[in-house]
């Protein structure tokens, strides 16, 4: 079985995802700064009066702008190393090139606008001011669910930005309910979707995956990070150097099935990153029952999930990728529950 083109990004297609990546840091960063402007004037209102209690509440305010000035500092800082391991890796003719006019190459077709499905859906996936190489921590993003709407609306994609938030949370949810305790990374509370994606951007997964073909080093991790697909991008700034191929949507998982890797991913990947890639085939094929656009796409990505689903329980019954009976059972019944939610 070959893995299908609607899976695979050109670069364009990398490239929005980038740029889409991009204008989520800077409305968080535009947002902070206004948060510390409107601060900035209640203090030199604030110094215009003496007595006790203004005392007080100016320290308040300084307090306040000090830490806002921190934060800002530091999204300042993870934004420009971000941009030059991305962005500025991109062709000239693509790093000058606007999201809306990348935006509108994709609507011609109904393919097109199938892409975008996935193309947002690893934007909402990829996770922003994580760690990356030497770069700290830079903070939690203000308002990701606002932001991921108004990316959905610029992709003429409606409220399916929000859906897929709402869809990813119910899926871990609904696997937590069922696996109490499965987590190898300490995801236990209510589960979001940027503690998941968190998990997609730890240094590990990346080689790992690389080395299910039997690669090392910085070859393992590119390939790695192109099997994850745009879920990684902003931890790994992976490039179309060497004519790498971007995959999307669940395409790791769909990838091992054609590459006969279906083993080698179940016993070598965290939990987490199974079940990530999962629930991203699960999202694509309701999307497409819901839209209605292709009937050919949908049956395409429907029997790719019943092959992985196939494959795996033949690996876990028949060939005992898991040493663990309970890993066994918990992989099973996300596969089951990815079948319901599909039906």
């Amino acid at each position: 079985m070959q893995l299908s083109n609607i899976f695979i990004l050109d670069e364009e297609g990398y490239a929005l995802i980038l740029k889409l990546i991009q204008r989520r840091i800077e409305k968080d960063i535009l947002s902070e700064r206004r948060e510390l402007e409107q601060i900035q004037i209640k203090q030199k209102q604030i110094s215009q009066k003496s007595g006790f209690l203004n005392s007080l509440n100016k320290y308040h305010k300084d307090h306040s702008s000090t830490k806002v000035y921190v934060r800002v500092t530091k999204k300042v800082f993870w934004q420009e190393r971000w941009e030059q391991k991305n962005i500025k890796a991109l062709s000239s003719s693509l790093r000058n090139m606007k999201a809306e006019e990348i935006i509108r190459q994709y609507h011609g077709s109904s393919e097109g606008k199938t892409k975008l499905f996935l193309i947002l859906q690893e934007v909402i996936h990829t996770p922003i001011f994580h760690s990356f190489d030497d770069v700290d921590n830079a903070g939690e993003e203000r308002d990701f669910n606002k932001s991921i709407n108004e990316l959905s609306g610029l992709c003429g994609l409606g409220l399916h930005g929000t859906k897929i938030i709402e869809d990813t949370e119910k899926f871990f949810k609904d696997i937590k309910n069922e696996n109490t305790n499965m987590f190898k990374y300490g995801i236990y509370g209510l589960i979001g979707v940027g503690a998941l994606t968190a998990v997609l951007a730890m240094p590990v997964i990346a080689p790992a995956i690389g080395g299910l073909f039997g690669l090392s080093g910085a070859a393992a991790t590119t390939a790695g990070l192109a099997m994850l697909g745009g879920g990684s991008i902003a931890a790994g700034g992976l490039g179309m150097a060497g004519g790498m191929t971007i995959l999307v949507g669940g395409s790791g998982i769909l990838g091992a099935v054609a590459g006969g890797a279906v083993g080698k991913l179940l016993s070598q990947l965290p939990y987490e990153v199974i079940a990530l890639n999962v629930c991203k085939t699960v999202n694509y094929i309701n999307y497409l029952k819901e839209t209605n656009f292709s009937p050919t796409l949908l049956s395409e990505a429907q029997n790719m999930f019943l092959s992985f689903k196939q494959t795996a329980e033949k690996e876990i019954v028949l060939n005992n990728v898991y040493t663990s009976k309970k890993e066994s059972i918990q992989l099973l019944n996300t596969l089951n529950i990815g079948i319901r939610k599909i039906i």
